[in-house]
């Protein structure tokens, strides 16, 4: 049997081709796994260090969120302490006895009601209802002056009722909705006590415009008579409580149904 012989060149030559396979085989099995391994670690870190330098970023900016939640907050109450939780008859009735309180020689003398109107809607159907009770006999040096206010946002009054005493509040319970009252009125007053009315109004602490007015000059009374549309505006589901008012010193009832002393009998 014949043996296979090999040469010292030969064994070289395999020696060396055995090293570039195995450097190959490491290189295609080993290393270049390890570089697509370190690859999508590069990725990930990149990745990382984009959420760490963006929490970064959120966290030093935090005083001032924290700042802004608050300044939200103190208007949000100032807007819930400048609109009632509800406007009902009654509370009308005593608002409108402060504005002649309050007022100079200001005297209303009929009262129209248009309750529960949801804000922006259309007002002129109760508008016109607040000034059908005017009086269509003028004169010719009959003066008459309509100022018409749009309907504001919310936080245009909030400076001035933040003097005043909120209601019992425990911040918003539901969707928060507005309405309001048109309050047609007929009045009879002072020059001076017309613009202490409107003066009054315009301060007021519960949120109330004056929609439009009209006056006219009585020769016969030397006082302004006219109409005028208030608009008094609530929003409800706040977490206010409706105060109903207190009308203090009202006389109820009569001694006795026959009009005499309580000690006294019917004639005969």
């Amino acid at each position: 049997m014949n043996k296979l012989k090999i040469s010292d060149s030969d064994k070289r030559l395999l020696l060396i081709f055995f090293a570039i396979v195995i450097v190959a085989c490491s290189y295609f099995f080993i290393f270049n796994k390890g570089m697509s391994k370190a690859a999508k670690i590069e990725e990930q870190n990149m990745t990382d260090r984009a959420k760490v330098q963006q929490m970064e970023q959120m966290e030093a900016g935090l005083p001032k969120v924290k700042e802004n939640i608050q300044t939200m907050q103190k208007k949000q109450k100032d807007i819930i302490a400048a609109y009632p939780a509800d406007m009902k008859t009654e509370k009308v009735i005593e608002t409108l006895q402060e504005f002649e309180d309050k007022s100079s020689n200001f005297h209303i003398t009929d009262v129209t009601f248009a309750m529960n109107m949801p804000i922006g809607a259309d007002n002129s159907t109760a508008a016109a209802d607040g000034s059908a009770a005017a009086s269509t006999d003028t004169t010719e040096d009959t003066t008459t002056t309509q100022e018409t206010q749009t309907t504001e946002s919310a936080d245009t009054q909030s400076t001035e009722s933040t003097e005043s005493t909120p209601e019992n509040t425990t911040g918003p319970t539901g969707n928060v909705e507005g309405y309001y009252a048109s309050i047609g009125i007929r009045y009879e007053a002072s020059y001076e006590g017309l613009k202490d009315m409107i003066a009054y109004v315009n301060k007021f602490k519960d949120r109330t415009t004056i929609a439009q007015f009209s006056a006219s000059f009585d020769n016969s009374t030397g006082k302004l008579t006219g109409d005028m549309t208030l608009n008094m505006y609530y929003l409800e589901n706040t977490g206010k409580d409706y105060v109903p008012p207190v009308f203090e010193n009202m006389p109820k009832g009569v001694n006795n149904i026959f009009g005499g002393s309580s000690s006294g009998t019917a004639e005969q």
